[in-house]
């Protein structure tokens, strides 16, 4: 390993790996739409030849490109090990990254709306792609990924036509959360012990069927209910079970066995995020005046997302590697970063009069996040595919 702790070169003709290019392009992507909060750009009202304000370019350059990249690349790779089918081919890959670039140009250049319809195409054909090798293989336990996907090409395409915008972003973040809920509660507990056990310790994760049940179904509940009545009183009691029934999940994991890893530890912060998210949520219903309901939504966007996004990347390239658990003083101070950006941007909503500043340092931290993720891992090419 290089001594400033990256991460070597992959070996491209060991295997496919889809995620390369993907996750690329997520980080640059991320970099990019959040630099508009930057202080050195606060004046800045419109955003290219189309005139996006910076509040809508923020949220949907992220919503709408960061995440269908990141999700594009880590589903391509991991569904085949998921349920043994044949990788998407290299051309495929390609296509599909094209697809991507052509989102994110036509939403700068030419047309918002059609920007957006271009990325709905996009996240549309990774659901065929993954609903062909899913149902290929019988594998019902990945249906519900399935589901979700198209709640989110859902929202994609709501937002895309500007019809009912507030709910389109509630569906899209609602069904990006019950991903990361259901990939997390793969790769936390399965990184968690793979980790202590090449740390030469011993560790078996007692696992409740009933409790994953029961939280998978509050929680739904919870996204259901905030989808459709965010201000309603059983909305708030829902987003209050959820975040207990989550945070009961989440200590199955024993997240404490692994600090020592700054990558494994960095999932488990980031789905502790979600419970978070849900008690911010629960407690702005409750008490309105006292919080607003921007402080659940940033929970989970930088919090849970911004952090599960850069550990569950940095993972993968890793075990693509063969040094899983590698440390990199890169990534783990990008890891540092995206949390302190998460608390800073949460004080937004504590401290109104700290607006500018607040929000400068969290838009400032995120792209140093992301951009320390992009030097520790900058030997992704895309020529590598």
């Amino acid at each position: 390993m290089a001594t400033d702790g990256s991460v070597p070169a992959f070996d491209a003709k060991r295997m496919p790996a889809p995620f390369r290019p993907f996750f690329l392009i997520a980080g640059l992507d991320a970099i990019i739409g959040a630099a508009v909060w930057l202080p050195s750009v606060f004046g800045i009202q419109g955003i290219g030849p189309t005139g996006i304000s910076r509040g809508d370019w923020h949220r949907d350059v992220l919503l709408f490109g960061m995440v269908p990249a990141i999700l594009t690349g880590f589903l391509l790779t991991a569904l085949p090990r998921w349920t043994g089918r044949r990788a998407v081919s290299p051309l495929t890959t390609r296509l599909l990254v094209a697809l991507w670039l052509c989102s994110r140009g036509t939403f700068l250049f030419l047309s918002h709306s059609a920007g957006l319809a271009l990325s709905a195409l996009l996240v549309l054909t990774l659901l065929f792609i993954a609903a062909g090798q899913v149902i290929a293989s019988r594998d019902r336990r990945n249906l519900k990924i399935l589901f979700l996907l198209l709640v989110f090409c859902g929202g994609n395409v709501l937002a895309a036509a500007s019809y009912q915008v507030e709910f389109a972003l509630r569906l899209a973040l609602a069904s990006i959360i019950g991903l990361v809920m259901i990939i997390g509660g793969r790769v936390v507990p399965a990184l968690t012990v793979a980790y202590v056990e090449s740390a030469g310790g011993r560790v078996t994760l007692d696992r409740s069927a009933v409790l994953e049940y029961t939280a998978a179904v509050v929680a739904a509940c919870g996204f259901g209910m905030w989808i459709v009545a965010p201000q309603a009183q059983l909305t708030g009691i829902a987003c209050a079970l959820a975040a207990c029934s989550q945070a009961m999940r989440a200590a199955q994991w024993n997240g404490w066995r692994s600090v020592a890893s700054s990558t494994v530890l960095a999932l488990h912060i980031g789905y502790g995020w979600i419970i978070v998210g849900f008690g911010l949520l629960a407690t702005h219903i409750f008490a309105p005046a006292s919080l607003g309901q921007a402080a659940a939504v940033h929970a989970w966007t930088i919090g849970a997302i911004g952090t599960m996004a850069l550990a569950i990347m940095a993972s993968m390239i890793r075990r693509h590697s063969r040094r899983a658990f590698a440390p990199s003083v890169p990534a783990t101070s990008a890891f540092i970063a995206i949390t302190i950006c998460c608390l800073s941007r949460l004080l937004v909503e504590l401290l109104p009069g700290y607006v500018a500043p607040l929000t400068g340092l969290s838009g400032t931290l995120w792209v140093v996040a992301f951009g320390l993720f992009l030097v520790a891992f900058r030997r992704i090419r895309i020529s590598q595919i």
